[in-house]
């Protein structure tokens, strides 16, 4: 949906006449025009307009994201919206189609590299990747400047995690909370809708998963008897617990609480958070949370 229409529908469900949505910010004919899709609106305009009318920023870069979103974004979401029905579900089969699928017909490389470790992780073959493959995922950070800003070297980061050894690992994360502490969620959403509404909320979730993927490596490395820094996880507690304050991320922040309960082997605390979510409905949730 385009800017224009998006104007329309937010204008209609109010029950607004195009002057009472404009007024005050830009002449009616010219208004009329934007959601014509004639003319286009700079985005001070359109930001008087939504605030004036207290339009939810969020769902209203829902409704345009799927025209002005990067073609790298959209197969970022299909790949982790198809990943997580089946790790919701534990389907083995499932997962090992998409995983597949992207290697036989993916054009992107980096995404073709996530699911093949994907799909090495699901196998149980984690250990029998090629020196190739591990060498040629090293080079993707290593040629990637900002990696913390690119969308597809985050989802990298995400699916080989387990390939890192866990110094490299918390240099990895230490490097992502540096990048994430700069810029708090205010900051992190005005300046993605300036950009044409590439929702910053997604990249605000990548930054969770990853994080939480940190933590359940950590656990699982813990209750092998490997060492972790301690230091490090609580560092990413706090920062989960900070950012995740809107409605619509609080599942992260749960998660948070069940998987700092594990780590301090409060194991008591843990079975209730989770006895308290399934009990709610949202067993498929954490279906994929550790024990």
């Amino acid at each position: 949906m385009k800017i224009g229409e998006a104007l329309r529908k937010k204008r209609l469900e109010l029950g607004l006449t195009q002057q009472e949505m404009c007024e005050g910010i830009l002449s009616r004919p010219f208004y009329a025009k934007v959601e014509s899709g004639k003319n286009r609106i700079n985005a001070e305009s359109l930001f008087k307009i939504l605030f004036a009318r207290q339009i939810d920023l969020v769902e209203f870069g829902k409704l345009v994201q799927g025209t002005y979103d990067s073609a790298v974004n959209k197969a970022e979401k299909r790949y982790q919206s198809q990943m997580n029905v089946a790790v919701s579900t534990k389907d083995l089969k499932l997962m090992e189609k998409y995983c597949q699928d992207i290697i036989e017909s993916s054009n992107d490389e980096i995404l073709q590299l996530r699911a093949l470790v994907a799909l090495a992780y699901f196998k149980g073959e984690l250990g029998g990747l090629s020196k190739e493959i591990r060498v040629k995922i090293k080079e993707k950070f290593d040629e990637g400047r900002n990696w913390t800003k690119r969308p597809e070297l985050l989802g990298l980061l995400a699916n080989t995690m387990l390939l890192w050894d866990q110094d490299d690992l918390n240099y990895w994360i230490g490097d992502l909370l540096k990048k994430a502490k700069k810029e708090a969620v205010s900051d992190l959403i005005l300046e993605r809708y300036l950009r044409l509404f590439e929702n910053y909320f997604l990249i605000l979730e990548r930054y969770l998963r990853l994080f939480e993927n940190y933590l359940v490596i950590c656990y699982e490395r813990k209750a092998d008897g490997k060492e972790y820094q301690k230091n490090r996880v609580d560092e990413v507690i706090k920062y989960i617990i900070s950012v995740t304050a809107p409605f619509q991320l609080m599942i992260y922040r749960i998660t948070a609480l069940y998987l700092h309960a594990l780590l301090t082997d409060q194991k008591g605390k843990a079975q209730k958070i989770k006895k308290d979510m399934e009990a709610y409905g949202y067993g498929n949730a954490i279906a994929s949370w550790p024990e």
